[in-house]
């Protein structure tokens, strides 16, 4: 898996932040994998510091399995308003991390900090095929972490462009997003937030999948992919000078 610093990772961001949809592709949805249900609340109008009453749901927190060309591919959530039917097949826009989920439903494209963040994340926490790294005995809770963190960076009304002060800002105790992780999830939550940013950003390819009318997907790419996206980087270099 390709890691590198803060410079690197932010000129990545940034040739993808122009970038629009670059090619359609048909997924068929297979179903979730590893997967637990936990109490989720998501208010898109509250601040992120917010601690007024908002309504709870029992919530799938899954990695979602996908026939893509007939390669089973794992996706992860980026939109918790709108939902997916096992077996149908679903025309998705492969875009740019930074431009999903999209709007409406709440809360719309998570933009270039956000994108960093989940870049950092998934850097430390999923393996090139997109699951979470060493997680055998404990797949379920694991799955169920990582998606409330994802939705927790995605949804969470951070206001600020300070990847520093957006990480100080995650919470599922307060704010649009709040999750009651209770167990073994709670555990590994509170280990992969902890991890965020620890010895400089580390950045990983993801690419974003992106639908008007079905939950919207991220996964990340495996090694070649990666390389194009930092050859992207370079050509938007040249070009500004």
């Amino acid at each position: 898996m390709n890691k590198s610093g803060t410079a690197l990772l932010g000129l990545a961001s940034a040739a993808l932040s122009v970038t629009s949809a670059q090619a359609s592709f048909s997924a068929t949805y297979l179903g979730v994998g590893a997967t637990q249900t936990h109490q989720t609340a998501y208010s898109a109008a509250q601040a992120w510091n917010s601690v007024a009453s908002v309504n709870y749901y029992n919530l799938a927190m899954s990695e979602h399995r996908w026939d893509r060309g007939g390669e089973t591919q794992i996706g992860w959530c980026v939109q918790v308003f709108q939902g997916l039917q096992v077996g149908t097949t679903y025309v998705f826009e492969l875009v740019a991390l930074e431009l999903v989920p999209q709007s409406p439903p709440a809360p719309g494209p998570m933009g270039i900090m956000k994108a960093n963040i989940l870049r950092d994340a998934s850097s430390r926490w999923l393996g090139a095929d997109s699951r979470v790294i060493g997680s055998a005995g404990s797949a379920n809770a694991a799955a169920a972490a990582f998606n409330a963190l994802a939705w927790e960076i995605t949804h969470e009304n951070l206001s600020t462009t300070d990847i520093n002060v957006g990480l100080s800002r995650l919470s599922l105790a307060s704010g649009a997003l709040r999750a009651n992780l209770t167990g073994e999830a709670a555990t590994i939550y509170a280990n992969m937030l902890a991890s965020l940013g620890v010895g400089g950003w580390q950045t990983v390819g993801c690419e974003g999948w992106l639908n008007s009318s079905a939950q919207d997907q991220f996964r990340v790419v495996p090694g070649p992919a990666t390389l194009a996206l930092l050859g992207l980087s370079g050509l938007l270099g040249r070009r500004r000078r």
